[in-house]
């Protein structure tokens, strides 16, 4: 898993302002809904993480969190900042690597 600098400050500042536990999820979203349901990836902050069902991974002081299913089906996750989207979470599926 990787994390860009300008993501890895956004999420930094996120923390300090609004804390709730200090971890980053990296979890599944859907969006939309009926037939234009859509999955994607997003983060958010949590306060626990479930020890056998998550990895955690500390990257530059940056606790994140993720499933391990979730973690496996989509290898080569990045974590990036994007002025127009805000973070951005992205990978290949499994299917594709």
């Amino acid at each position: 898993m990787k994390i860009t600098r300008e993501a890895h400050e956004k999420l930094r500042e996120f923390l300090e302002d609004y804390g709730a536990g200090g971890l980053v999820r990296v979890s599944r979203l859907v969006t939309g809904g009926g037939c234009c349901a859509k999955l994607s990836l997003g983060v958010g902050l949590d306060e626990e993480r479930d020890e056998e069902e998550d990895l955690l991974f500390t990257i530059d002081g940056l606790p994140v969190v993720i499933g391990k299913s979730l973690y496996a089906a989509i290898p080569g996750l990045e974590i990036a900042f994007d002025e127009e989207r805000g973070i951005v979470v992205s990978g290949k599926s499994a299917v594709e690597a």
